[in-house]
C-alpha cells in the first residue's frame, strides 16, 4: 500500500482532503479553471498582498515566455531546488492551496514550518468558497523528528494519529527495495524537498519557460507522468492509452524563484479538450529562510479527552512485506 502512493495522493493526504471529502466525491469531473496569465497573476496576489500592491498588473496578460524544449535543464533546476531546500536550517511560509475537484471547491489556508532532521509543522483551515463561512476543518501535522502526529478536527469533533517515524524508517532501511526520498514524502515528512523528490520521480519534465506574476518574473517547469506511472492505468495492456481517473492529473507547472530557486507555486493540471485547467494549486507566500524557530513549535500534546491512534504498525507490517 505505502509503495502504491503517488505523489499526487501524498499531497491530497497532506492536506487532509480525503479526510473532509470521500473519495468518490473527489473522483468527480474535475471543475478546474484555466491556469492563465491573469488567474496566476490574481492568485498570487491574493495569497501575497505584500507583493501584489500594482493591481493593474493583475489584469494585464502576461503570458509564458523564453519556452524552451530542454529535459536536461530543467530536471537539473529541479535538482538543484530539491538541494538548496534541504540546505536551508529552516523554512516558514504561508500556504493558500485552492482546489478545483468535484462539486465543491474549497480553499485551504495554513502555514508551514520546516526544521533539520524532519522537524515538521503544518497548520490548516479547510474553508468552502463563501465570504465570512466558518472552516469545514482543520489539520495539524508536527513532527519532531521521533514522531508524527496528525490531528483532524471536523465540526468540532478532534481525531489523532501518532507514527513513529524512526521506527518506521528502520525498518525501511532493512528493505532493499525501499527509497528513502520516497518514503519520507509518502509519510508526509520531510516537507517541500521530499515532495519534490517524489514529483521528479514519477513526472519527466521537458520545457522551461518564464511567467511575470505581480511584478516578479518566475521561471517555470513543465512536467507530465513518465511511463511508469502511466503503466498502472491502461489495464494491463502496455499499448493502450492511459486512463486516468478525474481526480489524477496530466501534467504540473512548477514555478521557481529565479534567484532562490524556492518553489513558489505548484499548480495540477487536467486536459480539457486542448486545454490544460488547473486542478490544485499551491502558493507559498511570505517565505521567510534561515530563521530561528523555536523548539516549542515542533512539540504536540493531543486535546484532553481525545485518545490517539498508533498507526506505526501499519507501516512496520507492509514494510516486513
Amino acid at each position: 500500500m505505502l509503495r502504491n502512493l503517488t505523489f499526487m495522493t501524498g499531497l491530497l493526504l497532506l492536506a487532509g482532503l480525503y479526510n473532509f471529502f470521500p473519495r468518490e466525491q473527489l473522483s468527480q469531473a474535475a471543475a478546474g479553471k484555466k491556469d492563465t496569465a491573469t488567474e496566476a497573476q490574481s492568485m498570487l496576489a491574493l495569497a501575497d498582498p505584500a507583493e501584489g500592491a500594482d493591481k493593474s498588473s493583475e489584469s494585464a496578460p502576461a503570458p509564458e515566455s523564453n519556452l524552451k524544449k530542454n529535459p536536461a535543464y530543467a530536471e537539473a533546476l529541479l535538482k538543484k531546488s530539491r538541494e538548496k531546500l534541504r540546505a536551508y536550517s529552516s523554512i516558514q511560509a504561508e500556504i493558500t492551496e485552492t482546489v478545483e475537484i468535484g462539486p465543491k471547491p474549497f480553499v485551504i489556508q495554513g502555514k508551514y514550518l520546516q526544521g533539520k532532521d524532519l522537524k515538521l509543522r503544518l497548520e490548516f483551515q479547510v474553508q468552502g468558497k463563501k465570504e465570512n463561512g466558518e472552516p469545514v476543518g482543520t489539520l495539524r501535522e508536527i513532527c519532531d523528528g521521533q514522531v508524527l502526529w496528525t490531528e483532524h478536527n471536523i465540526k468540532g469533533t478532534s481525531r489523532v494519529t501518532r507514527r513513529d517515524v524512526q521506527a518506521i524508517l528502520k525498518q525501511a532501511q532493512l528493505n532493499p527495495n525501499s527509497q528513502p526520498n520516497l518514503l519520507v514524502a509518502e509519510l508526509g515528512l520531510g516537507g517541500l524537498p521530499s515532495l519534490l523528490a517524489a514529483i521528479q520521480k514519477n513526472m519527466q519534465f521537458e520545457s522551461v519557460g518564464e511567467r511575470t506574476i505581480s511584478g516578479k518574473t518566475l521561471t517555470v517547469l513543465n512536467g507530465t507522468w513518465k511511463e511508469g506511472f502511466l503503466a498502472q492505468f491502461k489495464g494491463g495492456d502496455p499499448a493502450a492509452p492511459a486512463q486516468l481517473p478525474a481526480y489524477v492529473p496530466d501534467a504540473v507547472r512548477i514555478y521557481l524563484d529565479q534567484e532562490t530557486l524556492f518553489p513558489r507555486r505548484i499548480v495540477y493540471l487536467k486536459k480539457n479538450q486542448d486545454s490544460l485547467e488547473s486542478m490544485v494549486t499551491l502558493n507559498f507566500s511570505k517565505v521567510t529562510l534561515n530563521a530561528p524557530i523555536a523548539a516549542t513549535q515542533f512539540a504536540y500534546e493531543p486535546p484532553d479527552g481525545v485518545f490517539p491512534v498508533d498507526i506505526t504498525n501499519q507501516y512496520l507490517k507492509q514494510l516486513s512485506q
